[in-house]
This record gives C-alpha cells, structure tokens and sequence, in this order.
C-alpha cells in the first residue's frame, strides 16, 4: 500500500492525512521519511495538542507533611489539574502525600502512576518484575525516569535503575566501568508490560569499578529527554544516555571542575537547542554548558558564564505567576481540558517579555529551578523568595513572581518544569 501511495500527489496525500485524528496522525507520522516531511511541512499536527509551551513549575517538597505545589501564570491554574493528591486516591492502595519522581513533556511520574494533569488521565504502572534486586516490586524516588516524546510516539517507557549504572559487585576494583553489556528494566505503555532489556555499550570505558564506587551521588538526579534518547544524571562525573530505540547506551563524562560534593546545584535538563546543564560557582555566578552531539562522540562545551548581580533585574509582567490550587474551571473545562481551550503560544509567554528598564540587584542564596523547553532561559530561586528567569543571550532577568509555600522555605526538594499536552496514551 505504501508504494501505492507514493504515485499520489503530495498535496493530495498531505490532504487524505491531514483527516486522520491526531493520535493516528502522529502514528502515521512515524511510518517513513517521507510521511514525516509531509506531516511536518504542512504542519498537520495541531501545536495545541503537543507540549511545545511553557506550562509552570511543579515543586516537590520535603522534610514535611506537605503535597507537591504548582507555580505558574494565573491564566494556567484553571487548564491544568495540578493536585496531584485526586490521582493517588484512585488507586487501591492510597496515601495522603503524593510524590512527584519524574516529568516529561506533559506527563508526570509519581510511585506507580503516570498523569496527565492537562487531561485528567492517568494510567497505573504494573508492579516490576520479582528478578529486580531485593525483591522490589514498587519504586524508589531516585530510580525510575520517564522517557515521552509524543512527536515520535504517542507511548511512553519508564526505565528503572536501581543504582547508578549498577554493575557486578564481584568485579575486581581495577575492572572498566561501565560494562559492554548493561541490562535496564524498562516498561512501555506500548506493550503494557515491564521487560529487561540488554543495553550495548557505545564508546570505551569512562572508568573504573574502583572510581564508580567512590564517586557521589547527586542529591537528585535530574534527567532529560531529547530526540528519543533518555539522559539522567547518575554520579558527581557522569551522564548515561540511554537510547530507547536502539538499544544502546553510552557514559558522557562530566567537565572535570563540576562535582556535587561542591556543586549540589548542578541541574541537567532540556532547552532550545538539546540538553543543557547548569550549576552555580561561588554564591551568585551562574554558568551553564551546552551537551554537543554533532560529532562522533558527545562533549560538553561551557556556553554561559554569567554574574547574577551585574545582570539588570527587570520587574515582574502584568501577570506573576502564583501558586494554584490545582482544580480545574469546571465552566470551561467538564471532564478534563477541551482542545479549543489550550492553544497557547511559546513565542508570547507574557512574564517573560518585558521591555521596562532594568535595576541591578543583590542576591543571597540561590537555587536552579530549571530550563525553559524553548528559550535559553534558566528559572531560579532567590532568597526574598521570588522566582526569576535570567535570559542567558541577553543578560537581563525577569521576575516571574513570588513564591510562599505553606511551609518553610527550605522544604523545597526539587522542581519540574512542565509543558501541557493534550496527546498521547493517557489522552
């Protein structure tokens, strides 16, 4: 049928797709090159349907009794079903403090349910196979990583490791890390089922058994997801890319000054242009590298190094962003959002567009909040407790909004940046 179809026109065949729904259209959008150059050239996929704006912040917090809390623009909080205690309470077994782990393109990870706070949809993982390490049979906070990129599939996988790069304790201390052949545990809502998988090692070794063992664990380890490839923060030296759709793996070394026993603010995540990573030098100097892939092997390249208290401070939009309740505007939006009601537009975030003059400010502690997905833009928090976005190709930084949790401030575990999708399994 395929070599039918390609005796059509290609107005004709961008026509008979441009029918199908937007699931089976984005299927269809991965059965060859040409269709893909179709799909993406007419711009069949509807933008409203696929996380390509900037949603808010989910903030885990710790240390109390405290649910995860949503910080985004006021227009955002009625869009967006952000109170995450309603998923946990479907399932059999119920506790009162939901967990964020993970989140990726809309989707959001917490212990054994995957949600789509912009659908209300959420599916529950199956307990992992009884072969893991010490019988587990539910997650870690630290051990699972959800990979979603609904422009390639509409499915998702989740990948556990249950330590960094687990390798053979027998192994002799002079032995090369990491192993050729390294077997991950990965679900896929595709085949509904949890499966182990051997992962080839691409590249040589990065070490040894002995320096893996002594190297530290970052206090979380942030992860992103780029081009179908899973990259996740292992250990104070290195970054494993786990590429899903082949089967391989490789170990990407960390720039030699960068180690979490002094940098614990180093954040890795996804922006403009691929995986970004950022960490704070001293109190107040922001420097982030950028992961360049265009060659053979994959090097971190310093990209910005930036003084935040020479940088103008410029003063919150119209529109600060505030904390949400998380229930939806039952008036526009019964039984979960309407496609109509979320076509927002990346390029017109209105708290970071701004042309007002700019005063230079002083900082006390600072902490990474994240990548904005589309701009090179990193969110961070200061401590008269305000949210900030330092544009890194203009030195400026734009004040965002306040943000008072209901407890301490120093509760504040990690945080999500997330982008609203109306498209894929849990659609």
């Amino acid at each position: 049928m395929e070599n039918q179809l390609r005796f059509l026109p290609e107005e004709l065949l961008a026509d008979i797709l441009g029918r199908l729904a937007p699931r089976s259209l984005a299927v269809s959008r991965c059965v060859c090159k040409a269709w893909r150059a179709i799909v993406d050239g007419h711009h069949l996929l509807r933008p409203d349907l696929l996380p390509l704006t900037l949603g808010g912040i989910f903030i885990s917090l710790t240390r109390e009794a405290a649910p995860s809390e949503f910080f985004a623009p006021p227009f955002m909080g009625p869009k967006i079903a952000s109170k995450l205690q309603n998923y946990v309470c479907m399932m059999d077994y119920c506790w009162d403090i939901p967990h964020i782990i993970g989140c990726c393109n809309g989707l959001l990870l917490l212990d054994g349910i995957v949600v789509n706070p912009a659908t209300q949809r959420w599916a529950r993982l199956p307990p992992c196979p009884p072969s893991l390490p010490d019988g587990t049979t539910g997650f870690g906070f630290d051990d699972a990583y959800l990979a979603f990129d609904p422009v390639l599939s509409p499915h998702y996988e989740v990948v556990l490791i249950k330590e960094p790069l687990d390798y053979d304790k027998t192994l002799l201390d002079r032995s090369e890390w990491p192993p050729p052949l390294y077997k991950l545990c990965v679900y896929s809502s595709e085949t509904g089922r949890w499966e182990e998988k051997p992962f080839v090692r691409e590249g040589g070794p990065a070490g040894t058994v002995s320096a893996v063992r002594s190297a530290s664990e970052p206090e979380y380890r942030h992860s992103a997801c780029w081009h179908g490839a899973l990259y996740i923060h292992c250990t104070s030296d290195f970054i494993m890319r786990v590429n899903l759709s082949s089967d391989k793996y490789r170990v990407i070394k960390l720039p030699s000054r960068i180690n979490s026993g002094r940098y614990d603010e180093l954040y890795l995540g996804k922006s403009k242009k691929g995986v970004y990573g950022a960490f704070l030098h001293g109190r107040c100097r922001l420097q982030v590298l950028f992961l360049n892939e265009s060659g053979d092997e994959a090097k971190w390249v310093s990209k910005h190094d930036i003084d935040l208290e020479a940088v103008a401070h410029f003063s919150p939009d119209q529109y600060p962003w505030i904390l949400h309740e998380g229930n939806l505007d039952e008036d526009n939006n019964t039984g979960g959002i309407m496609d109509e009601n979320l076509r927002w537009d990346s390029d017109n975030d209105d708290v970071l567009d701004t042309e007002e003059k700019g005063a230079k400010c002083h900082y006390g502690h600072v902490s990474i909040f994240g990548f904005h997905p589309y701009k090179e833009i990193v969110f961070l928090y200061v401590s008269n407790a305000r949210v900030v976005a330092c544009h890194l190709n203009s030195p400026k930084i734009q004040d965002v909004g306040q943000l008072q949790v209901k407890y301490r401030d120093d509760v504040i575990n990690t945080t999500f940046v997330y982008m609203p999708c109306l498209f894929g399994d849990l659609s």
